[in-house]
């Protein structure tokens, strides 16, 4: 394909463009499309930049990189990233992958830090168990999805399976609306709002549940002091009296 390609062109349009249209040193290749369109090299963008990667795809193939010095490929175990360099400059990534984490690991290390998880904690603490954190019961599923056939187990955040205990952990978003978490101008697959999805699903845990006999203590950030971002204070002593009230009938 590179061979069907004004190759000069593309390389005189990025450095126009290092040039007289950004300061940045490094820029993502999809951010060029509309500069190589107007200069006729492609007639259109399709997938946020796919033509030109198929351009630098080809000359990877054939270890010819080299024609358009400005591209940098950054590779993953699965993908290749695209981006274009001024010169006598260095790409440096913002992936978290630069600091050895996966975005699972930053996932699991954030929910270690959360309110919920030190308030389950010092659940387990109490109960003198180990819950079962984001537990799934084969009885308990959200909506079909889009093909009609499949359903996603939901979660509840704790279970104490010799106590038949369930434990949901209520902050703010789940009680009130939060615009970022909300997005109540999208629906659903259901046709429902987020906030409206939201409460036919924790009506559906409670019904489930109790169906089975499995016994459920929400517990929210409103049980406990908290600071002006309704972010727990963590007084370790005062919120064990707070839990040792809601969980006397288990411990």
């Amino acid at each position: 394909m590179h061979e069907q390609i004004e190759l000069e062109k593309i390389n005189q349009v990025i450095a126009d463009y290092f040039d007289n249209i950004t300061k940045e040193n490094w820029v993502a290749v999809k951010e060029l499309m509309p500069y190589f369109i107007k200069a006729g090299i492609f007639n259109a963008d399709v997938k946020k930049g796919l033509p030109i990667r198929k351009v630098l795809r080809s000359l990877d193939a054939d270890n010819a990189l080299a024609k358009i010095p400005f591209v940098h490929a950054e590779r993953k175990d699965k993908d290749t990233y695209w981006y274009f360099v001024r010169p006598g400059s260095s790409y440096v990534s913002k992936a978290i992958n630069d600091t050895g984490v996966t975005k699972k690991q930053k996932a699991k290390i954030i929910k270690a830090g959360s309110d919920e998880n030190y308030v389950i904690d010092l659940c387990d603490e109490l109960l003198q168990q180990r819950a079962s954190r984001q537990h799934k019961f084969g009885f308990l599923l959200g909506d079909y999805h889009k093909n009609g056939k499949t359903r996603t187990a939901l979660p509840v955040d704790a279970y104490y399976a010799a106590l038949n205990l369930a434990i949901e952990f209520i902050e703010k978003q789940n009680s009130g609306s939060v615009s970022f978490f909300d997005k109540v101008e999208r629906r659903t697959i259901s046709g429902v709002s987020r906030p409206e999805q939201r409460k036919i699903y924790d009506e559906r845990k409670k019904k489930s549940l109790r169906a089975n006999n499995i016994q459920l203590i929400e517990i929210g950030n409103s049980n406990f002091d908290c600071d002006n971002e309704n972010k727990l204070v963590r007084n370790e002593a005062q919120d064990k009296k707070v839990l040792e009230k809601l969980l006397k009938e288990f411990i």
